[in-house]
């Protein structure tokens, strides 16, 4: 499962026999691929749906963050999920002379794009699909009652010629009424409604026999009409006792629809291209081999320690304590912890020093890290409002979601509470040109919050929290 592994496995609850089993994820991509669309697909359409089967799964595995499996805590899926799709040996007899054919093809599917995944916000969407749009996919609150951003209507030609994109089925007026809870049928039989575009304009006598009639735009008279379909009066009406229903598309139209996807594919258009079309405003990115030693390898950091230096703004608790010095204190640890798991980290200062905002601001441009996280400790004049609270600048997306990630761990280790995730319009959020976050960790105006940390513990505690929020963050790239 790890790097020296070089493979990325995933642990299935069997239900039916009670146990787990590891299979590795690329080969349960295969399996699902077999089972998801027909194998005669273009080959840019099997690998859009290689690309969607992956993202599912990993959605759901714990190493990278899912919630994993609710009937198995120890497991990340259940085999309920695709219960009926079947190992790959057992399509021999129903693909016959093609079976290794489209093994091979299959394969080539897979491993072109093995570790590909669907990320919006960086984290793996809900890659729903369909069979047949039948003219243009759906919103996701159309079907769902909830908006999902990258869920969201577009239109589609590309399905037209499939064989599912006019169906009818006919189902008897008693079950419609049965499964709807309603009443469609009368009692008098006389009683009978027009039926729009194919019988109207009756004119009865007053014993209810029909004077005359219009079938199908032409006018009848009513003996005509007992005579040509030999029926037994002209006292007659009628009634369905099926109803055919039309539909175009099989399918919620929830996401990608697959016949469209496949005529994308014949006409050129690349996998990516096809996924980018229908899920809105999502990358492409290979999932990093989950690395248990060096999780944030590659990742580089600059880690800002707030204010510094004799003269210096910061403030101060009411039992003495500069904010300067836990800040810098945390930094420290907090660099020591990332190097731990990986990442390249600076700090702006790593000893109690003036250094001006806009110096720190060149620094961190000249590095041009993934993230700047400015250490901070909050204050209020009144000493009972405590918290953390962390700023990004608007817009920053990425900035956001990390905070939310240090959030989490922070309330979860520190015990703090959440005051909130807020945009703010600080001079470092402003002028690094990086996503930034500026983290109040705590409120030094408040006794038990500057109590707390006061304690070298608490400030290794605190570390180690934004680096978990940190890691948390990038579990899916």
């Amino acid at each position: 499962m790890y790097e020296e592994d070089k493979k990325i496995y995933i642990n299935i609850y069997d239900k039916g026999q009670d146990k787990i089993v590891t299979k590795e994820l690329e080969e349960m991509v295969k399996v699902l691929l077999a089972w998801s669309v027909p194998i005669s697909f273009h080959m840019e359409a099997l690998k859009a749906q290689s690309i969607i089967i992956r993202t599912n799964l990993v959605r759901e595995m714990k190493v990278y963050g899912g919630y994993g499996c609710k009937e198995n805590k120890e497991a990340d899926i259940s085999s309920a999920y695709f219960k009926e799709a079947l190992p790959l040996e057992n399509y021999k007899e129903l693909w016959e002379g093609n079976y290794e054919g489209y093994l091979e093809k299959l394969g080539v599917a897979v491993e072109e794009t093995e570790g590909s995944v669907i990320l919006f916000n960086n984290k793996p969407i809900d890659a729903r699909t369909h069979l047949v749009c039948g003219g243009s996919t759906e919103n996701s609150e159309g079907v769902e009652g909830n908006v999902v951003q990258y869920l969201r209507k577009v239109l589609c030609a590309h399905c037209q010629g499939s064989p599912y994109f006019i169906n009818h089925k006919d189902i008897p007026l008693q079950e419609v009424e049965k499964k709807l809870g309603v009443k469609l049928t009368r009692d008098d039989v006389l009683n009978a409604a027009s039926i729009d575009d194919i019988i109207d304009d009756v004119v009865r006598d007053e014993d209810g026999r029909v004077i005359k009639i219009k079938i199908g735009g032409k006018e009848f008279k009513g003996k005509e009409v007992m005579d040509k379909l030999k029926i037994s009066s002209t006292r007659f009406s009628w009634r369905p006792e099926l109803i055919r229903f039309f539909t175009l598309g099989e399918g919620d139209g929830l996401g990608l629809c697959q016949y469209g996807s496949n005529t994308m594919a014949c006409s050129g258009r690349t996998a990516e291209e096809i996924l980018k079309y229908y899920y809105t405003g999502v990358e492409i990115k290979k999932i990093k081999n989950p690395s248990i030693h060096k999780p944030l390898k590659d990742r580089i950091l600059v880690i800002d320690p707030g204010h510094g230096g004799e003269e210096s703004d910061d403030y101060t608790g009411m039992q003495g304590l500069r904010e300067k010095d836990v800040n810098l204190s945390i930094a420290l640890y907090l660099k020591e912890e990332l190097k731990n798991l990986g990442a390249t980290v600076y700090l702006t200062r790593e000893t109690d020093e003036m250094v001006h905002l806009n110096d720190r601001a060149i620094m961190a441009n000249d590095i041009a890290p993934d993230f700047f996280i400015s250490i901070h400790q909050n204050y209020f004049s009144h000493p009972s409002k405590s918290g953390t609270e962390i700023y990004y600048f608007r817009g920053d997306g990425r900035a956001k979601a990390l905070g939310r990630e240090i959030m989490i761990a922070l309330n979860e280790d520190l015990k703090t509470l959440d005051k909130g995730i807020k945009q703010a319009d600080f001079f470092l959020l402003r002028q690094v040109m990086v996503s930034s976050i500026h983290l109040e960790t705590a409120y030094i105006s408040n006794p038990v919050e500057e109590k707390m940390l006061m304690e070298e513990e608490n400030r290794k505690k605190a570390a180690k929290a934004i680096a978990k929020g940190i890691v948390h963050f990038y579990r899916y790239l």
